[in-house]
């Protein structure tokens, strides 16, 4: 198990531990010798690291996405930490849990899960509830749902991200519900849980996270709408129009054409799934910029590329800043 984490690094300190290598370069030094250029991560972080005494014949084989045992030095290079690395080689895949390696959910995603699918449970009877519990007590398919993340970059990029996500839309679908009772709140639940499952398939996020072949070519609603298709042609007498209904909030959930969706929301249960997937995707979006730049001076963060704009930092944050 992994016991030291780059938030442990200290200047001056050695290193003995395990990282995932985010990126590999081969580079050259004025005098014409090789070295090895790395950025290293585990969940807590990212630091740069060298190899200067490198050699394809001696160096032990590896490669970006992939785990290695790392033995060197912390130093100091313009201020920053930087790991002088003396001895790197693969990591025994056996010996790797995803969780030390990536960005991760600071909740816990069995509890998360649970939870959800408490909530499912608690359904009136009917072939939502039928739909929801075929996919979530599918177990590789459960085991997906809870480690994918919800994006790449833009929110909730993390691991147990689709699910922290999914668990929030839920209680906000909730007092939506309680508010306008006349909606469907089993269809906009259905609608919350199933919205981003082609996510699962799109996304690689065993060694890094990127998109799958298929993700790139397909992308995550069309996927989605496959799943759901495929789990509803196993149910009898699924209802033609109800299938017409929740394939319609997978395809439209991006709200409008120039955001991915085929279609824009056509009706009302549609319309909360969309709104309330904008609201929380963008608040975490917001949550995370004011996280990264917690340390940064000034009233204002560095610009959001998904929100498109910097922010404005709320007091609580200014107050740190001018102690």
């Amino acid at each position: 198990m992994k016991q030291t984490y780059i938030r442990d690094l200290a200047p001056d300190s050695p290193v003995r531990s395990t990282f995932l290598v985010q990126s590999k370069e081969r580079k050259i030094t004025s005098t014409g010798a090789a070295y090895l250029d790395l950025n290293l991560q585990d969940t807590t972080g990212v630091i740069s690291a060298k190899l200067w005494d490198y050699s394809d014949r001696t160096t032990p084989a590896f490669e970006a996405h992939e785990v290695v045992q790392v033995e060197g030095h912390v130093e100091s290079y313009r201020g920053t930490p930087q790991l002088r690395i003396r001895k790197i080689s693969l990591c025994p895949q056996e010996n790797v849990d995803l969780l030390d390696y990536l960005p991760r959910t600071q909740r816990n995603p069995d509890e998360m899960f649970a939870a959800l699918l408490d909530r499912v449970r608690r359904m009136g009877e009917g072939p939502l509830r039928v739909l929801l519990l075929s996919i979530l007590e599918d177990p590789p398919l459960a085991e997906k749902y809870k480690l994918a993340p919800a994006a790449m970059s833009y929110h909730h990029a993390f691991l147990g991200g689709l699910l922290e996500h999914v668990s929030s839309l839920i209680e906000l679908a909730d007092q939506v519900a309680d508010h306008y009772p006349w909606l469907r709140r089993d269809l906009i639940v259905a609608g919350l849980i199933l919205h981003d499952i082609g996510k699962t398939e799109e996304l690689n996020f065993t060694r890094g996270f990127s998109y799958s072949t298929r993700g790139q070519l397909i992308g995550h609603i069309t996927m989605a709408l496959e799943m759901v298709q495929t789990k509803i042609h196993q149910i009898p007498d699924f209802p033609a129009a109800l299938k017409d209904e929740l394939e319609h909030i997978i395809i439209s959930h991006h709200g409008k054409l120039e955001f991915g969706s085929p279609k824009e929301p056509m009706f009302a249960e549609a319309m909360v799934v969309s709104f309330l997937d904008e609201m929380d995707s963008k608040m975490e979006a917001v949550r995370a910029q004011y996280a990264a730049d917690k340390d940064r001076p000034g009233d204002w963060t560095g610009r959001n590329p998904a929100l498109k704009r910097e922010l404005l930092k709320p007091p609580k944050e200014k107050a740190k800043l001018e102690t």
